[in-house]
């Protein structure tokens, strides 16, 4: 039976969602969660927090919560389907 899309276009796709996968896992480290570490650091120097409520910051904070685990699973898949090309 022959193959719908070729193994070099669908592993060519695959690395394409690798790198995606990867950058969306690995760009909230460097964007909102580096603040995080911030006020980690002022939290364990107990330094005066602020007492305001949550601001657009925390919220971005939690999408970017969401985005490395589907990203992980966006990269998960891609190398799954890059190495069952290569077969």
């Amino acid at each position: 039976m022959p193959d719908a899309v070729p193994a070099a276009r669908r592993s060519r796709a695959s690395v394409v969602w690798m790198i995606i996968g990867g950058l969306s896992a690995v760009a909230p480290l460097f964007g909102p969660l580096g603040t995080t570490f911030q006020y980690l650091a002022d939290f364990f120097a107990e330094r005066p927090q602020s007492v305001q409520g949550p601001g657009v910051g925390f919220f971005v904070e939690l999408l970017a919560l969401i985005v490395c685990p589907v990203g992980l699973l966006v990269f998960t898949i891609a190398l799954v389907v890059f190495i069952r090309s290569r077969k």
